[in-house]
């Protein structure tokens, strides 16, 4: 997936796009998706069949995948994107090992931060944090694992254990009272953790956020370029104020998709928000989308209708239970 976001861009010079024989008018000023209408109908095949998975893209990237209709996560993963967006090559590299992984374990494994079940073995006789290896920090309080050898976490971190045996991705041990004061620099916010004793260095582009050049103190910060959005529940999307943008919760600070920069408004639909624009012939939430046709579904990315045929990818149409849409299962 390194470079593809070249090739998009290139794809996208060309003209218009062609899914199933349905011409798709390109997008103003947008790159195309993260990954392509076939990568993004596996990926959200597995988003619907592994449990965790969408929280773990969430927590990852700042991207949010739906668990629950199909063309919501296929809008999502597949549909235009803002040129403007943070982290697109990371976030991009992530998405599309998801979309190759062969079942739940190996998608997950792709993520930057998963989140653990009840019953996971890794933290089995751990209480509290641990290091599982060099690479992997598991937090078994709050049930998830770290990899600190991915792009979340500034180039050398590892697995270390701090004051009071508290675990963090870091770079290295610091006093608090002596450690330089946190800073940005290319997108990585450095600072010392006061309650590990750990300097910690978390790269914000991955998420969407950023982290202003040479900002130091106070400053230092991941933030949009509109300021800093605390959240708490992973993957939950909303309008801002202006509905020129979409904002993704990653568990504890929203990015933003700008809407504005393809032409297209921030909608709320279905609890939650979409970048969408004016004439478009479909919407995730209309009757008759994500509905079953033998082993074809009834999609609606990015406001086009689109046909998937769910055996070409070795899947079967699955329709509707009452708790999610039809889907590629």
């Amino acid at each position: 997936m390194r470079g593809k976001l070249l090739a998009w861009l290139f794809l996208g010079l060309l003209g218009c796009t062609v899914f199933d024989g349905l011409t798709v008018p390109p997008q103003a000023n947008a790159l195309p998706g993260y990954l392509s209408i076939e990568e993004g109908a596996r990926a959200c095949s597995l988003v619907f069949r592994c449990p965790r998975l969408s929280e773990a893209i969430a927590r990852s990237i700042g991207v949010p995948a739906s668990a629950t209709r199909y063309s919501t996560c296929l809008g999502w993963l597949a549909g235009p994107l803002p040129p403007n967006r943070f982290g697109l090559s990371a976030q991009a590299s992530l998405l599309g090992c998801v979309s190759e992984a062969e079942g739940c374990t190996e998608a997950l494994a792709c993520a930057f931060v998963e989140p653990l079940a009840e019953d996971d073995a890794r933290c089995a006789g751990v209480a509290g944090d641990a290091c599982a290896s060099e690479g992997m920090l598991v937090d078994c309080t709050s049930r998830y694992a770290e990899r600190c050898v991915s792009p979340h976490w500034g180039a050398g971190s590892e697995c270390r254990l701090g004051l009071g045996s508290e675990g963090r991705c870091a770079l290295s041990g610091c006093l608090p009272d002596t450690a330089a004061p946190p800073r940005c620099t290319s997108g990585v916010y450095v600072r010392c953790d006061p309650a590990s004793n750990l300097k910690v260095a978390k790269d914000c582009d991955t998420v969407g956020l950023t982290c202003p050049e040479g900002a130091e103190g106070a400053d230092a910060q991941c933030a949009t370029e509109d300021g800093v959005f605390p959240c708490d529940e992973p993957g939950t999307t909303s309008c801002a104020p202006n509905e020129a943008r979409v904002r993704v919760c990653d568990g504890s600070l929203a990015s933003e998709f700008d809407c504005a920069a393809m032409g297209a408004n921030c909608a709320e639909e279905d609890g939650g928000a979409r970048c969408a624009r004016s004439g478009e012939a479909c919407s995730p939430v209309d009757p008759g989308i994500d509905v079953c046709n033998g082993s074809s579904i009834a999609a609606c990315v990015a406001g086009s209708k689109v046909t998937i045929d769910c055996a070409t990818l070795g899947l079967s149409c699955m329709p509707p239970d009452g708790t999610s849409s039809g889907h590629c299962g």
